[in-house]
């Protein structure tokens, strides 16, 4: 079996396999949406993140945090820390683009603000261990 912190370390390890999946998911969307001139670079941002953060909720539930017991309260409060980290990730990239002009500088940026915003959100209230 075993031990607390392997265990703890193989969450994180789960944690960056989601965080990277989910990424990914932002990244691809946020591309295709500016390649195809579909939407502008920040409002493509938005969106991208958006279906990352869906993906992001089931496999943290499942794989990262194994939550056998769901709760409406989990969804009411992964919504309201995802706004919040939306609302970062939004003003962060914003801005970051409005200096910078570069599209992956700005989603990097952005994405390492929602990142530990998500991982502190999630392991210490949303989907916290009550033993």
């Amino acid at each position: 079996m075993l031990g607390f912190n392997e265990k703890k370390i193989l969450e994180v390890y789960r944690f960056i396999i989601v965080g990277l999946c989910s990424v990914t998911i932002d990244f691809l969307f946020y591309y295709l949406l500016i390649y195809f001139d579909l939407l502008d670079p920040n409002n493509s941002k938005r969106l991208s993140f958006i279906l990352g953060a869906i993906f992001a909720f089931y496999a943290n539930r499942n794989f990262v945090f194994k939550i056998k017991k769901r709760k409406n309260s989990q969804y009411i409060m992964f919504s309201f820390l995802y706004f919040t980290s939306f609302v970062l990730n939004s003003v962060v990239h914003d801005y970051i683009y409005l200096i910078s002009q570069l599209t992956l500088i700005s989603f990097l940026g952005a994405t390492f603000i929602s990142t530990i915003t998500n991982y502190t959100g999630q392991k210490f209230i949303i989907f916290k261990n009550d033993k």
